[in-house]
């Protein structure tokens, strides 16, 4: 089961004032610092950490700790620039028994190795540093707002662990908070999965790094269990897996229900009720429900052209089958339906 990460999602509320709750007939006043104040102190405290920390990067870097693309080692941060030799048996140990027990590696600071992302919050830019010890080499990327297959561990800046799911499972990245999601779908996942003897699985090639978040895009100052209040959180993260997800089940993937390309599901809400468009059945609140106003057509070919995608239409699946001739290919497609021709699609259209 996954824990506190798939519980919570980064509420934000108006950090510029004072937030006030009534309790035993007198008002008790909590002050919520201002995201624009925070950030540059959540920022300088990442910084410092990603400057005076490196991590095992001599293990995955040695192609003997590869097996069919199996990766052997976890991400381990520390303050060692140098490390003589490495666990090459993973026993435990660097002796004579590992592959090379003499050598001294030289590490890379984190600052030198991360790639960093530019989020805005209530209008607040964030920077989130992103880790990608491996890529994946898979064809799929989880998007900000699919179902992952991963496994994660969660620490703090002084390396607490405070959350951990290390056996894969599924991950909704639109109900996670900001920095997770947003992470996660650098990645990509794996290329295949191995069935062992004992009922288990083994994960090839798959995407393998770390996140470092200011609270702005964790839980702010609604932290929870042992979390201080605007902690930077820390998340390693190994991706395996993604499925696309269409949260209201209308017929519209999730992800094309963000019509303003934000990567915020919140603000996008056609007929203006009280449900989003990613959880509305109906978006535009006309007579007919949107799953009715988008249809899936398939498309077969035998060693033709790749036929041309119509206006209004999205591949959604190709399927080949090599058992029979490799040449004739299904393609699903999507079908957003324009019935009266003004551009705007039939489930966003009052008038249609």
């Amino acid at each position: 089961m996954m824990n506190r990460i798939i519980k919570s999602t980064i509420i934000l509320l108006v950090f510029g004032g004072l937030f006030s709750c009534q309790k035993d007939d007198s008002t008790a006043t909590t002050y919520i610092i201002p995201l624009s104040q925070q950030e540059p102190i959540d920022d300088a405290a990442i910084v410092e950490f990603l400057t005076n920390n490196y991590f095992n990067e001599e293990e995955f870097d040695n192609a003997g700790n590869f097996d069919l693309g199996v990766f052997k080692y976890d991400i381990k941060f520390s303050e060692d620039a140098t490390v003589t030799g490495y666990d090459s048996n993973g026993d435990g140990f660097i002796d004579g028994a590992d592959a090379d027990n003499t050598t001294v590696f030289n590490r890379t600071a984190l600052i030198d190795l991360v790639e960093t992302k530019t989020i805005a919050v209530s209008g607040v830019d964030h920077t989130l540093y992103i880790l990608k010890v491996i890529q994946g080499q898979g064809l799929e990327q989880p998007r900000f707002c699919d179902e992952a297959f991963l496994s994660y561990e969660g620490i703090t800046l002084d390396k607490e662990v405070f959350d951990n799911q290390l056996n894969p499972d599924e991950l909704d990245l639109a109900h996670s908070i900001k920095g997770v999601s947003e992470s996660v779908s650098e990645f990509n996942i794996a290329t295949g999965t191995i069935v062992n003897g004992d009922g288990t699985f083994t994960y090839e090639n798959y995407g393998v790094g770390a996140a470092f978040m200011p609270s702005g895009l964790g839980y702010y100052s609604g932290a929870p269990g042992s979390i201080t209040a605007y902690s930077p959180l820390i998340f390693k993260l190994k991706i395996y897996g993604t499925t696309e997800l269409d949260h209201d089940n209308d017929g519209v993937p999730t992800y094309v229900e963000d019509l303003n390309g934000d990567n915020d599901l919140t603000n996008d809400n056609t007929d203006s009720d009280s449900l989003a468009n990613y959880i509305d059945a109906n978006d535009e609140n006309d007579p007919v429900l949107t799953r009715e106003e988008v249809t899936n057509t398939y498309v077969i070919y035998d060693g033709e052209a790749d036929p041309a995608l119509l206006p209004g239409e999205e591949e959604i699946d190709r399927v080949v089958d090599y058992s029979e001739d490799p040449d004739k290919i299904t393609i699903t497609r999507r079908i957003y339906k324009d019935t009266d021709g003004d551009g705007v699609f039939d489930y966003l259209d009052t008038d249609s």
